[in-house]
């Protein structure tokens, strides 16, 4: 419900729209409640904005007036995101350590075997639709049918595999001594070619 509100203060008032539902949110939607004379849920305050045209004219006014205590929150709430963010980091490099370190050859390449049983299913699975087009066309449609059966088996599967490439790279950049790339650091890097 919070989201429907930021969307609709977003523009007006953005720094009480992107700390509004957060960690913060609970204080900043009261005070928002307060100055619209609304009961503190995300659903008065939606209705309010949507019916009253003053009301992000208040919010604006709001915002302005506590400017600096807004700015003060967004950034502890940025410090918070970015410690947490870190905190992921530590807690996978020490697992990837301690499976590194482990004397159980499945605990060091659990990864790299889910890759290979994956694959192995996968050139199973259409092999065997290519034998049956061949031999048994009669079966053909059967066997699709089957096939389109295990989809959210095979989507839930390559989805694993995906986290566990993507993980991995994070790991070897770790290893490197390298700070992981977020999502569009790492495109921009890609498109420059470094």
């Amino acid at each position: 419900m919070w989201d429907n509100v930021k969307q609709l203060i977003g523009n007006t008032a953005p720094l009480i729209g992107s700390l509004i539902g957060g960690p913060a949110g609970g204080a900043i939607g009261s005070l928002v409640a307060s100055a619209l004379g609304v009961e503190n849920s995300p659903g008065a305050i939606e209705a309010e904005l949507r019916t009253n045209p003053d009301a992000l004219l208040k919010l604006k006014q709001l915002e302005m007036a506590h400017e600096v205590q807004l700015r003060e929150l967004a950034f502890r709430h940025a410090e918070l995101e970015s410690e947490e963010r870190r905190l992921q980091v530590t807690q996978q490099t020490a697992t990837v350590q301690a499976e590194m370190a482990s004397a159980d050859p499945f605990v060091r390449r659990w990864r790299p075997t889910w890759g290979y049983t994956l694959c192995l299913s996968w050139a199973l699975m259409f092999f065997g639709l290519f034998f049956v087009m061949i031999f048994h066309p009669a079966e053909a449609a059967n066997v699709v049918n089957a096939i389109v059966a295990l989809s959210p088996l095979v989507t839930v599967a390559l989805g694993v595999l995906g986290v566990n490439i993507h993980k991995r790279s994070l790991d070897k950049q770790i290893a490197a001594g390298q700070m992981p790339l977020g999502l569009f650091a790492g495109m921009r890097q890609a498109v420059k070619g470094g």
